[in-house]
């Protein structure tokens, strides 16, 4: 069966998205300087700063109901706002709806209990604290095969004894809690996630590890969990719920890294465009020679397809329909085209482009993350593969 899209875009969604715009532009990327490319991170009082505009706007948690303080988007008004905001590498943390906050306060919202929402919920919505979400796990433990889950938690009366150890858990550095994915009791059939706070007793942050990109707020870190004991209270949704909980978080939080990609992309073509319009050689702007103008319309293309397989894939989850085939879709071209895009336009600004001087060098090392961040691209391209196999491709 053949899948139409059905939307169409409000006019207040439409004057929403102009409006974010103006505000990255006006407010936002100017405070780009004082941004630390090493860490990935802006002094605290530019932080504050920056929050309480954003809040007095009324653009605070745009992803959340507005029962919650957000803007009660559906997936398409989302993707629509995460596209404008994603064109700021700073802006996402600023309005909050970063990585991987963002994904946890939808899980949260979805399967935490009325005390745990009070205790992890409420305040990351209200930005007083941040989160981190454990998954990946160093060799043999799970990477994009979840299957080979190591850590493992131990039922004990009226709680679990956890033992496991973690890397690349983005957020971790100064997290109040973190999302931990684990088998119970030696099964994988029975995983399942559990909220630990990261002052409980046995948790140990062993380091924020180097990446090629910037950090951004908590890093990329390792963990490990020697016997910590974890009240069955903080036991998100039941035993076994693990896998079909992690599907939740994951689907839609792939979708919302590609709206924020398409922002970026969009963002860097902006630059070498401006670029190509001033820069001359050969007796011509760059913008002249048909060479250059091959490489933008590229770019404008791919910029484009990954945006509507965006919108796609939105649609579909809006609609409660199975939108796995589209993700997937999405997340391998969008995360393709990021780097595509960036990399012409380092090539057309040449040294310019490769220096810190321009923000093309920053995007560089943050998009490659994006073809191996909530699944590679391979990955996305087997399950693509077997859904046609299995006769579920949806046009």
């Amino acid at each position: 069966m053949v899948k139409q899209m059905h939307f169409e875009i409000p006019k207040e969604i439409q004057n929403l998205q102009f409006e974010i715009r103006d505000f990255i532009n006006t407010e936002i990327i100017p405070l780009e300087d004082k941004y630390d490319y090493q860490t990935g991170r802006l002094p605290l009082e530019v932080v504050q700063f920056a929050r309480e505009k954003v809040k007095q706007r009324g653009f605070w948690t745009p992803h959340l109901p507005k029962s919650e303080g957000g803007l009660g988007l559906d997936m398409v008004g989302t993707a629509l706002v995460f596209s404008e905001i994603g064109r700021s590498p700073i802006a996402p943390f600023l309005f909050n709806c970063d990585a991987p906050d963002e994904g946890n306060m939808h899980l949260l919202h979805l399967a935490a209990t009325s005390e745990q929402k009070e205790k992890f919920y409420y305040p990351l919505i209200q930005g007083k604290i941040r989160s981190g979400f454990a998954m990946t796990e160093p060799i043999p433990g799970a990477g994009a095969d979840p299957s080979l889950l190591q850590t493992n938690a131990i039922k004990q009366g009226d709680r679990f004894i956890l033992n496991g150890h973690k890397w690349f858990c983005t957020g971790a550095n100064g997290a109040y809690f973190v999302i931990v994915f684990s088998r119970v009791n030696g099964s994988f059939r029975k995983s399942s996630m559990f909220l630990v706070p990261t002052d409980s007793p046995g948790y140990k942050m062993i380091r924020e590890i180097g990446v090629m990109g910037s950090h951004g707020p908590g890093g990329h870190c390792e963990l490990k969990f020697e016997n910590v004991e974890v009240p069955e209270k903080m036991l998100l949704g039941k035993v076994g719920e693990g896998f079909r909980l992690s599907q939740l978080r994951l689907g839609p939080a792939r979708l919302t890294h590609c709206m924020r990609w398409i922002g970026m992309a969009r963002r860097a073509l902006e630059i070498t465009i401006e670029y190509a319009k001033k820069r001359e050689a050969f007796g011509m702007k760059l913008s002249e020679h048909e060479g250059i103008q091959w490489m933008l319309a590229e770019s404008a293309l791919e910029i484009e397809s990954g945006f509507l397989l965006t919108l796609k894939a939105a649609d579909l989850l809006r609609r409660e329909q199975d939108a796995r085939t589209a993700i997937s879709f999405a997340k391998w071209h969008v995360s393709e085209t990021l780097c595509k895009v960036i990399d012409r336009g380092i090539q057309i600004c040449g040294a310019l482009g490769y220096s810190q001087d321009s923000k093309l060098e920053l995007f560089y090392r943050d998009a490659r993350a994006a073809r191996i961040a909530d699944g590679p691209t391979e990955v996305h391209k087997m399950v693509i593969a077997r859904n046609l196999l299995n006769m579920k491709f949806e046009a």
